[in-house]
């Protein structure tokens, strides 16, 4: 009898010892699955980062997402309890990016043309998400609502501007190529995006205006000013 009390006892610990291991490791899969999808989205991020910061000239946009990046590698920093300081690096490089943003002295250029539909596509995506989480962050607080529309009206208008100067800019090569039939296909298509827009930039309208002026052979290229619109540099804020 008391054999049989022993055993039992000795079952009773060894399943409370193999379910306090599989709750062990239960909660690091869960753990690393919370830092894998973590760590998923701060790359979405830094590539949306990047992509804006080719693109867009107001930096204080790009330094609010960049700001999400560092929000989420803290929290994998948070989970992770063995080696931190390849996490304590991202965060430290990705809080010298933020600052370098705000550096008037360091400035870079930005183009709305791209290549390819697939890269004009590809930057619209970015603009898109752009838009979605400058919206998410209105709603945490964490800009107020002039903040808000304000960069909304420029990541809508940086979406319009991605195909109106891609076109423009395949436009511009035909013309060097003494191909103006082409060069008057692509200025239409552009000049039909900015018609069908109706974004309130008084830029659109002028643009519209010119653009018909080169199809008509009046005008070699865009004005300085809205050329400026496809290649930018300015200070943040």
């Amino acid at each position: 009898m008391t054999l049989i009390v022993i055993l039992f006892f000795l079952m009773l610990i060894t399943l409370v010892a193999v379910s306090a291991i599989n709750r062990v490791q239960q909660i690091q899969r869960q753990r690393r699955l919370q830092q894998r999808r973590l760590r998923l989205q701060a790359e979405e991020l830094i590539e949306l980062v990047i992509s804006l910061e080719q693109t867009i000239p107001n930096r204080m946009i790009i330094k609010h997402i960049n700001d999400m990046v560092i929000s989420i590698q803290q929290q994998m920093l948070a989970l992770e309890d063995k080696n931190p300081e390849h996490i304590e690096a991202a965060i430290r490089k990705s809080e010298l990016y933020s600052e370098e943003l705000m550096n008037p002295n360091h400035k870079k250029a930005t183009s709305f043309q791209r290549e390819s539909d697939a890269q004009i596509a590809k930057t619209q995506l970015h603009l898109n998400e752009a838009m979605h989480l400058i919206t998410q962050l209105a709603a945490q607080g964490n800009i107020n609502e002039v903040e808000m529309d304000s960069y909304l009206s420029e990541l809508r208008w940086a979406y319009l501007m991605v195909s109106v100067m891609s076109y423009i800019g395949q436009g511009d090569k035909s013309i060097s190529i003494s191909d103006r039939f082409s060069a008057q296909a692509f200025y239409r298509k552009a000049q039909q995006l900015l018609m069908e827009s109706m974004h309130q930039d008084p830029r659109r309208l002028k643009m519209i205006k010119e653009l018909s002026e080169m199809i008509d052979g009046a005008r070699v290229s865009l004005s300085r000013e809205l050329r400026d619109t496809s290649s930018a540099v300015l200070d943040p804020g």
